[in-house]
Formats: structure tokens, sequence, C-alpha cells
């Protein structure tokens, strides 16, 4: 009979009954057995799988219990031992091998077309006809290795259970396959969420928005939500209990197991590699279904989402979302550069047209044909939010100028030298400022006595943004430029020490925690490699020095604009 009952109720009752047994039960005198020493089961009149789930599909959820035949054909309850559970020889030897394709489809339809109906239950006999209709071909026992549809049907036990006896013999979904497919469903319905995450009290809410149908909890073989999260496997959904209001309810969220300091820094280098593939493709931009294969054909090596500590590429992508967006363009979705890494490229690439042009110098009017014959394509104008050539060389002022010559406005390449120079005296000001920081007029004429350097505040905010902050009418080193400079002090006289004792050394001479966190870096290696324009580490593992650098060589990460550790990963 179809019943409605609480699976902890159920799952302690009936060990019960069989401990006062004797361990062991015949199914058909079980509802009279429960009846007579608990409080009776809600049995449903009704037959339709809309009202309650049958009681031996609800007993196979049950752990440490299980339904057997015995050789007179009557089902019985007992306890699960070894000898009853014992795996049959078939069930290790599996379908030959031309016919393993052939189950799985057959696994998959039997699938599809049960959960089409309520309560996923179905009379046996109206199985073939019922196939038939469903897919619009015959169901044919014999090509699946069988000669009788009830023993093809008990070689997928995984999949199929097949529940009563006599005429009222029925085919529903095994728990086992209920539970994965409650949890695919359940995966949809999260991940169709902004946050990834919903109340369990909006649940039917939320699956009727996923699903365009109403929730029917006995479609998923139980009788009340619950029975089925608790069976969820591990590391799948995350539930917490929250307070709502004056009341108390469950926030459903999807798994995230947090990343190894390892699969963080490849998560990193990731970044890189998909900037440096986007920057090959028009409008920087490519369809998410031809990422892996253009990966693959781009740096000769599979991407494996699992390196990162991911499962899916979806959530390798929302690991960096300083580097990448996915946007939807009508049916397909497209992986697109962030505006301020496609700004980076952009400039890289217009330098690279100007650089390479014989005057050192193209012509305004001229550059978007000259970056087109470069590159294959149009600059993206509308990606980077402008409408004009001219709006977008303003956005690229760490990389070229417009300047004003005989034949009109032309584009020139910045001055790295002089920025360089100017970046080295700004920093040499301020690290000698107890607080790191100088009126803005002060610092103005001080450049200009010490240096012989006229500053503009342009400059500052443009191409020194990564060394200083303006601030009403101050000027500040930022903080990792502070922190360098507390470095430098711990390095003393000597000028270096082992990466492996700068923490501890830290910590003795300024009596606090070295900031890693506060900047943004997880460990102190990455740290330094983001002072490399005054810090240099040289050796490898514990045999790492940190040194001040006193070379004047201009660093990787190029002074002259925004360091590529303080802003988002560039590539």
């Amino acid at each position: 009979p179809d019943v409605k009952v609480e699976m902890d109720v159920l799952s302690l009752n009936i060990r019960k009954i069989l401990i006062s047994h004797g361990g062991s039960v015949p199914l058909a005198s079980l509802v009279h057995c429960y009846n007579a020493d608990f409080d009776p089961l809600d049995v449903e009149v009704a037959d339709d799988g809309k009202h309650g789930v049958p009681l031996e599909h609800l007993l196979q959820a049950v752990k440490g219990i299980v339904v057997n035949t015995g050789a007179t054909g009557i089902k019985k309850i007992e306890e699960a031992t070894p000898e009853n559970l014992g795996v049959k020889q078939s069930d290790l030897v599996g379908p030959p091998p031309a016919l393993a394709g052939q189950l799985i489809t057959f696994t998959r339809e039997i699938v599809d077309m049960l959960k089409t109906i309520p309560g996923c239950k179905l009379a046996f006999y109206k199985f073939i006809p019922r196939y038939h209709h469903h897919f619009g071909k015959q169901c044919r026992v014999a090509d699946y290795g069988y000669t009788k549809l009830k023993d093809l049907l008990e070689s997928l036990p995984h999949v199929i259970q097949i529940i009563g006896e006599g005429a009222k013999t029925f085919i529903t979904l095994a728990h086992k396959a209920q539970v994965r497919r409650f949890t695919n469903d359940l995966l949809k319905m999260l991940k169709n969420q902004p946050e990834k995450q919903f109340l369990l009290s909006s649940f039917s809410l939320v699956f009727e928005k996923t699903f365009f149908k109403p929730l029917s909890i006995y479609d998923y073989g139980v009788c009340h939500l619950t029975d089925i999260l608790t069976d969820i496997p591990e590391n799948t959904i995350f539930t917490e209990d929250v307070n709502e209001a004056t009341k108390s309810d469950t926030m459903i969220s999807v798994f995230r197991r947090d990343q190894t300091q390892e699969e963080v820094m490849r998560t990193r280098g990731f970044a890189k590699e998909v900037v440096e593939l986007l920057r090959h493709s028009p409008d920087l931009s490519i369809c998410f279904n031809k990422f892996i294969p253009a990966y693959h054909q781009h740096f000769g090596r599979q991407c494996r989402v699992g390196s990162y500590g991911m499962t899916k590429l979806i959530e390798l992508f929302e690991a960096i979302p300083d580097t990448v967006e996915i946007r939807e363009d009508g049916e397909e979705r497209m992986v697109q550069l962030t505006k301020d890494k496609m700004i980076w490229v952009v400039g890289e690439q217009v330098e690279c047209v100007v650089k390479t042009s014989r005057a050192r110098c193209v012509a305004l009017v001229e550059l978007e044909e000259e970056y087109q014959k470069m590159f294959g394509h149009l600059m993206p104008l509308g990606r980077m939010g402008v409408g004009r050539v001219e709006e977008a060389v303003e956005l690229l002022q760490s990389w070229v100028r417009v300047v004003n010559g005989k034949e009109g406005k032309m584009v020139v390449t910045v001055d790295r030298g002089f920025i360089r120079t100017m970046a080295s005296n700004v920093r040499r000001l301020l690290v000698e400022q107890d607080e790191g920081h100088m009126d803005l007029g002060d610092f103005i004429e001080k450049m200009a006595t010490r240096f012989g350097s006229h500053i503009e505040v342009e400059m500052l905010t443009r191409d020194l943004s990564y060394l200083v902050e303006v601030k009403g009418d101050k000027v500040f080193l930022t903080a990792l430029q502070l922190c360098a400079r507390d470095i430098e002090v711990v390095l003393g006289d000597l000028g270096k020490l082992p990466v492996a004792e700068l923490e501890s050394q830290y910590e003795a001479k300024f009596g606090r925690e070295m900031p890693l966190e506060p900047l943004g870096f997880d460990s102190v290696s990455e740290m330094l490699i983001a002072m490399n324009d005054t810090l240099s580490v040289r050796g490898r593992g514990i045999r790492k020095i940190v040194s001040v650098n006193k070379s004047a060589t201009p660093s990787l990460l190029s002074p002259s604009r925004p360091s590529s550790i303080l802003l988002p990963p560039l590539g």
C-alpha cells in the first residue's frame, strides 16, 4: 500500500518489530504487526502515487534491513547480514561487452520514462505499451540478452525496484536512483540562484521556478523532504541552521571545498593562461563550449579542472571573477575578459602597433586600421565602453598618449624611462617620512627642489597608482609599499635574510604579524613577488634569500604601469 510516514520513525519501528519477531517478518503481514505495536500507519486508499509512497519502496531506504524473496515466492523483511547480502556471480560478471552500451541506454530510457509518471510508479503489465508509446519503438527484451522482461529489470537493481506481487506488481525507481535524481535536480535549483543558495522553507517555490511544475515529494520516493536530504552524498551540498525573524530555517548551498595552497597558486596561473588565450580572440571572448578545445590547442595540454580543486569548468571561472566573466549571448554562454583585464590587453596591443610602425608613432585616424592589420579584427570599442578611438586611447594612458604633430594628432608610446625615474624619486621621498605620507603641496615642492622634477597629480593617479594614493590634499604610499619599507628595515644593514626567517623576524621587530591577509596574499613568497621593484628573491626551497634590490634594472612588473599583483593578475 501507499503510506505516509517519516523515515526516522519507520526505521526505528521496523528494527523493533524485527527484534520482537526473531529477525524476520513476512512483508504481507507487516502493516498489521506495525499497527498492533505502534501508531497506525497512514495508509492511502488512492494508489495513484500522488498521495503517498509504496511501503515496500520505503523499506529499501531503511538501513540495516533487506527484503528477500524466499523459495516459495513469499517476501520477507530480514536484518541485513553478510549471508543475505551476498553478491551474485552475475552481478560481478556484468553484461557482455557487446550489450553493455545498449543496457546503459535502456537504463537511461527507463529513468526518463518513469519520472514522467506520478510517483515514478508503473504497473508491470503496462511497461511494454508505455515504453512503446513514450519512445515510439518496441522494447525487445532479447536485444539485451534476456528472454523475460522481469529478468531484464531485475538485472538493474541500482536503478529499478520491482514491488508488489501478482497482478499488483509495480516498477519504480530504486531509492539510490531517486537520491541521484534528487541530488541532480537540487544542484540545478541551487545553480539557478544568484548566490547558489536558498532557504529550505522556499524549496517548493524555487523548484517550481526551475522546473515549471509544482513539487510533489512523492515523485522522489519519500514522504518528507528532509528524508531525502539526509541521504544526499557528502561534499555535495552544505546546510546551515539560520534564524529568520521569529522562526528557524535551514540554508542550503552548493558545497565548496576549500582549495589547498597549491591549488590556489595553480588557479592564479590559470587566470594568466585565460588572458593569454583570450587576447588572441576577436572581442577578447570565446564561446564557453569551445574553451576546452581552444585551451588544448593553444597550450598543447588538457585543462583538468580537478587540478584546481574544482569539479566543473564554470566553478573554475567563478574562482577568478577579476579576470573573466560569463555572459549570455542568446542561447550560448560566452567567456570574456573583465573590463580591467581587457584594457590591459588592448593597451599592450596598441603599444605594439605603435612600436612596430616605421616612425614609432601612428596617426590617430589610422590607429584602428593599423590595429586591424596586425591582429585581424577591430578594436573592441563597445566592450571597452567607448564609441570612438580617441576615447579608447584615453583609457590606455599607461601605454600610449596622443600628441599634436605636424600631420595632426599622433599616438606615441609612453616614455618608460622617465616614469621609472620619477617612480624611484617619489618612493625615495615618501619612504623617508615616518608615516609614509605628505601634504600634496609640500610633496610637489620637495620633488622640484630635491630632484628637479615637476610632477602632476594626474601622473600620480594615472601612472603611479601602484605606488601611491592621493586622498584629498595628501599623498600616501600604498599599504604594500609601506610593508616593503618595513621589510627593508628588518633586513637592516646586512640587506638580506632567508625567506623562511622573514616572518618571525618581522614580528620580533615590530611586535605585529606581517599583514599577508589584509594585503590579499596567502604566503610570504607570493607577497615578495609583488614587491620585486624593491626586493629580490634568489635561491630555491629553504635556501631562498630575500634582499634589497640594489639594481636599477627595471623589474618584470614594470613600475610604469599598475602591478599585476596589486590589481587582479593580468598575465
